[in-house]
């Protein structure tokens, strides 16, 4: 997760102390009587699944944390190591099993079955993982004989003032995104293998089932929602235009996107640093969540602490959340959207581990995007006084109107162009559903970023239900929300 906050220096502020269960001692089944049925005998092998499940999960976000707040090094592996048996096609067998014999007990099953599943496909491409992302860490592209570094690209167009000179870049990036389109194929047809290994079904099929996604309700959701926020985007595009690159619509080009939506540096200025966790502690105040037991804040400004927001939840119980605010607008939207993921993590602590740690993240992103909107809330902003509020909110608004149509956009092209043979038609189509997207004229080319872009797993769809989702909310929490306490039912 991201986020960020209040600047204490060298505090840590512990909303609470967070009770931590303890790692079971032996996960392995107990005795059975012989003459129990088959899904019977099954129970205790469950439990003893789910158990081993919860220790990972609690060893891996343990690791992450201290990687996250101390600088201490990542070993992912071995948050896991001793648990090989786990990570089994005869443990993934157990668990289908279970499920046809079970019925009782589907939820939990179903919620184990996608982690395991997901597990075994992620371990199954790791190296061909590694090195896509050493390719994109180290891949190059030139313009008039300067070499850039690709992940810069972005940082590169936002401060470039030459509307000829950002064409030239993104132009020039087209040909090291058809580099790393190569490596994502390698990978794609690895990944081919490991579900057939385990039987998971074609790719977006698994990614569809480990999202609980309807695919065709997908469709029609990304399709609306384009629709819908057509006029709007527009609008906005068209004054971000005028404020900054003077340029018409006609001729915009992708590479001008990144720089339309900077935000101000008098914007930024209304989100001082000494402020972004004050006013975030203070909107947890009037919901209720301050002081609740299982909530800790790391506020501290350690120097080997990530700037970036995080919230991990070693167990149910146990929710955490570390900021080291920076400053800026957008810095403070990281932070209210940490805040809302973290409380919809601790508003299901009730629960049992499978569904509240491993459901669908849809639940707790769309308390990330609830909370995300109010920096386009003029009371929130004038509670927390906040100047400019006009301008803050059109600058908030344009930005998540961006994240909206390019998470739909991700959608509708990912959907149109996998059952597509010809690789040339796949690479027109997505240009056609980007240029929908975006309201820009876009050219061939594009097509080399197809499946660059469309290469998250269907993360996106995820992004795109939880804002939906976050609308429908606030419209049922009504007017001034964040002043009173939320529903406690997940």
């Amino acid at each position: 997760m991201r986020a960020q906050w209040f600047s204490m220096a060298g505090v840590v502020l512990l909303l609470t102390a967070c009770p931590r269960s303890a790692p079971p001692t032996d996960l392995a089944a107990p005795p059975v009587d012989a003459g129990t049925t088959e899904a019977e005998r099954l129970g205790p092998k469950v439990d003893a699944l789910e158990q081993e499940v919860a220790l990972v999960v609690q060893r891996v976000d343990e690791a992450l944390w201290q990687h996250w707040t101390a600088g201490a090094p990542l070993d992912l592996p071995a948050a896991t190591r001793g648990h090989e048996a786990l990570f089994s096609k005869e443990s993934l067998a157990t668990l289908r099993k279970a499920r046809t014999l079970r019925p009782q007990d589907d939820e939990r099953l179903e919620h184990l079955t996608r982690w395991l599943a997901g597990e075994l496909l992620a371990r199954g491409v790791a190296a061909e993982s590694e090195a896509l992302a050493n390719l994109e860490a180290s891949t190059t592209f030139t313009v008039d004989g300067k070499e850039f570094a690709f992940r810069d690209l972005n940082k590169l167009l936002v401060s470039e003032k030459s509307a000829v000179k950002r064409r030239a870049l993104w132009t020039a990036s087209h040909a090291a995104a058809l580099r790393l389109d190569a490596a994502i194929a390698r990978r794609d047809e690895k990944l081919k293998e490991v579900l057939a290994a385990y039987d998971l079904g074609a790719p977006l099929d698994f990614e569809a089932s480990t999202r609980q996604l309807d695919l065709d309700v997908l469709h029609q959701e990304a399709d609306e929602t384009l629709t819908r926020t057509e006029a709007e985007w527009k609008a906005t595009l068209q004054a971000l235009a005028d404020a900054d690159v003077k340029l018409p619509l006609t001729a915009l080009t992708r590479g001008d996107l990144p720089r339309l939506l900077k935000v101000p540096a008098a914007l930024d200025a209304e989100f001082p640093r000494a402020k972004i966790a004050a006013r975030a502690l203070q909107t947890l105040g009037t919901l209720g969540g301050y002081g609740q037991p299982g909530l800790t804040l790391d506020l501290a400004e350690a120097a080997k602490k990530n700037p970036l927001p995080l919230t991990v939840a070693p167990t149910p119980l146990d929710v955490r959340v570390s900021v080291r605010p920076l400053g800026g607008l957008r810095d403070q939207q990281l932070v209210l959207s940490e805040l809302g993921a973290a409380l919809a993590l601790h508003r299901a602590r009730a629960l049992p581990f499978a569904r509240a740690r491993l459901e669908n993240p849809v639940v707790a992103l769309r308390g990330s995007e609830l909370f995300a909107t109010l920096l386009t809330e003029e009371k929130w902003l004038a509670a927390n006084e906040v100047g400019q509020r006009d301008a803050v909110i059109a600058a908030a608004r344009a930005q998540h109107l961006f994240a909206l149509r390019r998470a739909a956009s991700v959608v509708l092209a990912k959907l149109d162009t996998w059952p597509l043979a010809d690789e040339a038609e796949a690479r027109a189509k997505f240009v056609a559903v980007m240029a929908r997207a975006t309201a820009l004229t876009l050219s061939p080319e594009e097509g080399a970023r197809w499946r660059l872009e469309t290469d998250d797993f269907l993360r996106s769809a995820t992004q795109l239900q939880a804002m939906l989702r976050a609308e429908q909310w606030q419209g049922q929490l009504g007017e001034e929300w964040w002043t009173k306490p939320l529903p406690s039912s997940p």
